[in-house]
């Protein structure tokens, strides 16, 4: 076997495959440089997923002519200098190696003018080799424009996956960094159509703008200092069932840690939570050069700032009550539904609630999809702006059925948008989805419903109800009975199923040989 040094267009390969695994990585490496180029406003294009074209415009400070083809070089960079910047870094990027992975892989073009000049400078290169370097007119800052991603590595190219995936990426990688520098303006259009416009705001005021009014009426701070540093933050409880987001900021950078993964578990002591943990500290306590994309950071003592994490959480104040006092709340709003009274819950899957001398045995995913039913028939169900809109891949057929069903949906809570030709942007959900899982009920319920053995509200009421098997909290088991025993017709689900089984006390008192509530047995306690 011979040993060989590869070739610079391999070399260039390799190092982009560090960097550049997917379109998103192409967004992040390039919102990066223009926040790090000190831009106020930051545009975002993209057509096809990001696949044929990924575009970033800022207004930040520029590149002079003479620093736009060393941008390309790899260890080219302006935020290093000598061993100790390493630990003093607050940029985003500085292994100066971004740029030119993206262009080995890619056709790019990159117009950039410095302030204080009359002229921008244009790069155009292809497969990392530089097709022309000229002067051109320019606004002040960068524009950077990533053409067919992939088109000289076709195994790269057949890795990626589906479109609506592709899509997903890149809003979460958009939707991180607007929420980390809600000072900023960002917008976003894919394909042709504008789906987030953020003039510069507050944290509370972005969140809003990204989550929803309803999220952010929910929002539970939290906060705590050290030495160390400082770190601040939100929890929104939502009823989602499944995973829900983690927004994890270090010094503003999007990152993932398993430290910090425990303590919010550990502290937050329930599921079912989105978090946004922010923290501020120091260079030299955290390195966020463990990972090629500076995605994955360690912190030097990670068991102290578990614990400053988890114990901030526990404190986590409520905007306008206390948490004793939600829980009171509840409790009299819940606590002897209509006669009913909570048992408990069997098997993750049935409610037990006494009742009038009578035992109830209600199947939970029933009852939900009865509730669901009828508030989709009576119009109450609201649509449920997204934090980033979902993509949808379909088929010819269903989007033709989505057009020609519009109304129905509108109807139900969805809000779509056409998003290339076989793709559906779903703008807002119905209130009672979650975001994570509203993109797979979405492409589950147009078969149930083409197939004409269900209409769009039963279809719908029996995805978006609990299923058997999920384990509920005891303020949710009482949600679900109180909304249950208001519906107008608690006995049968939307397809006419019993939601539940009656068993009378007298029976089973006849069944273990007792009268009334005493002991017919012969002994001499009586009991």
């Amino acid at each position: 076997m011979t040993i060989r040094i590869l070739s610079p267009q391999v070399q260039q390969c390799i190092a982009a495959g560090e960097v550049v695994a997917r379109p998103a990585s192409v967004l992040k490496e390039l919102m990066e440089n223009a926040l790090d180029g000190g831009a106020e406003t930051v545009r975002v294009k993209v057509q096809e997923g990001g696949r044929r074209l990924i575009q970033v415009i800022d207004d930040g400070s520029g590149l002079a002519a003479t620093e736009v083809p060393l941008a390309f070089e790899r260890f080219a960079t302006s935020k290093i200098v000598q061993m100790e910047d390493l630990a003093a870094v607050r940029s985003f990027g500085f292994r100066g190696e971004a740029l030119g992975s993206i262009a080995s892989v890619s056709r790019l073009r990159l117009l950039s003018r410095e302030k204080g000049t009359l002229l921008g400078t244009e790069a155009r290169l292809e497969g990392g080799r530089m097709l022309s370097l000229q002067e051109m007119g320019a606004s002040v800052g960068t524009r950077v424009e990533v053409w067919d991603l992939f088109y000289n590595t076709p195994a790269r190219q057949k890795f990626l996956r589906s479109l609506r995936t592709e899509y997903g990426h890149i809003l979460n990688t958009f939707t991180r960094f607007a929420l980390a520098f809600p000072e900023k303006h960002f917008t976003l259009t894919m394909d042709g159509r504008e789906l987030h416009v953020l003039p510069p705001a507050t944290r509370v005021d972005r969140i809003t703008a990204l989550l929803g009014q309803q999220a952010a009426a929910h929002l539970e701070e939290f906060h705590a200092t050290g030495s160390w540093g400082r770190l601040g933050g939100f929890v929104i409880p939502t009823e989602a069932r499944g995973r829900s987001p983690l927004y994890l900021f270090v010094n503003r950078r999007p990152v993932r840690n398993v430290a910090l993964y425990r303590a919010i578990r550990d502290g937050l002591q329930e599921a079912g939570s989105t978090v946004l943990l922010f923290l501020d500290i120091h260079p030299s306590q955290v390195d966020v050069n463990v990972h090629p994309a500076k995605a994955e950071v360690r912190f030097r003592d990670e068991q102290a700032l578990y614990e400053q994490v988890r114990s901030a959480l526990k404190q986590r104040t409520l905007p306008w009550q206390t948490q004793n006092e939600r829980v009171a709340e509840e409790e009299s709003t819940y606590g002897a539904t209509q006669g009913f009274r909570l048992l408990g819950q069997v098997e993750n899957t049935f409610l037990v609630t006494l009742s009038e001398g009578q035992i109830y045995l209600l199947d939970q995913h029933a009852a939900e999809e009865r509730v669901l039913y009828e508030r989709l028939q009576q119009g109450k169900v609201q649509p449920r702006e997204l934090v980033a809109p979902q993509v949808v891949t379909l088929s010819p057929e269903e989007r033709a059925f989505v057009e020609t069903h519009r109304e129905a949906l509108e109807s139900c809570g969805f809000v779509v948008e056409p998003l290339g030709p076989q793709a559906l942007a779903l703008r807002a959900i119905p209130d009672f989805l979650s975001p994570p899982q509203s993109g797979l009920i979405f492409s589950r319920l147009l078969p149930r419903v083409r197939s004409q053995r269900e209409d769009f509200q039963q279809a719908l009421s029996c995805l978006g109800a609990i299923k058997a098997g999920e384990s509920l909290a005891p303020e949710a088991q009482e949600r679900l009975l109180n909304a249950w025993v208001q519906t107008d017709h608690p006995h049968a689900c939307a397809h006419n199923r019993p939601v539940y089984f009656r068993l009378s006390l007298d029976e089973v008192r006849r069944k273990v040989g007792r009268t009334g509530l005493s002991c017919e047995f012969d002994t001499p306690s009586g009991k």
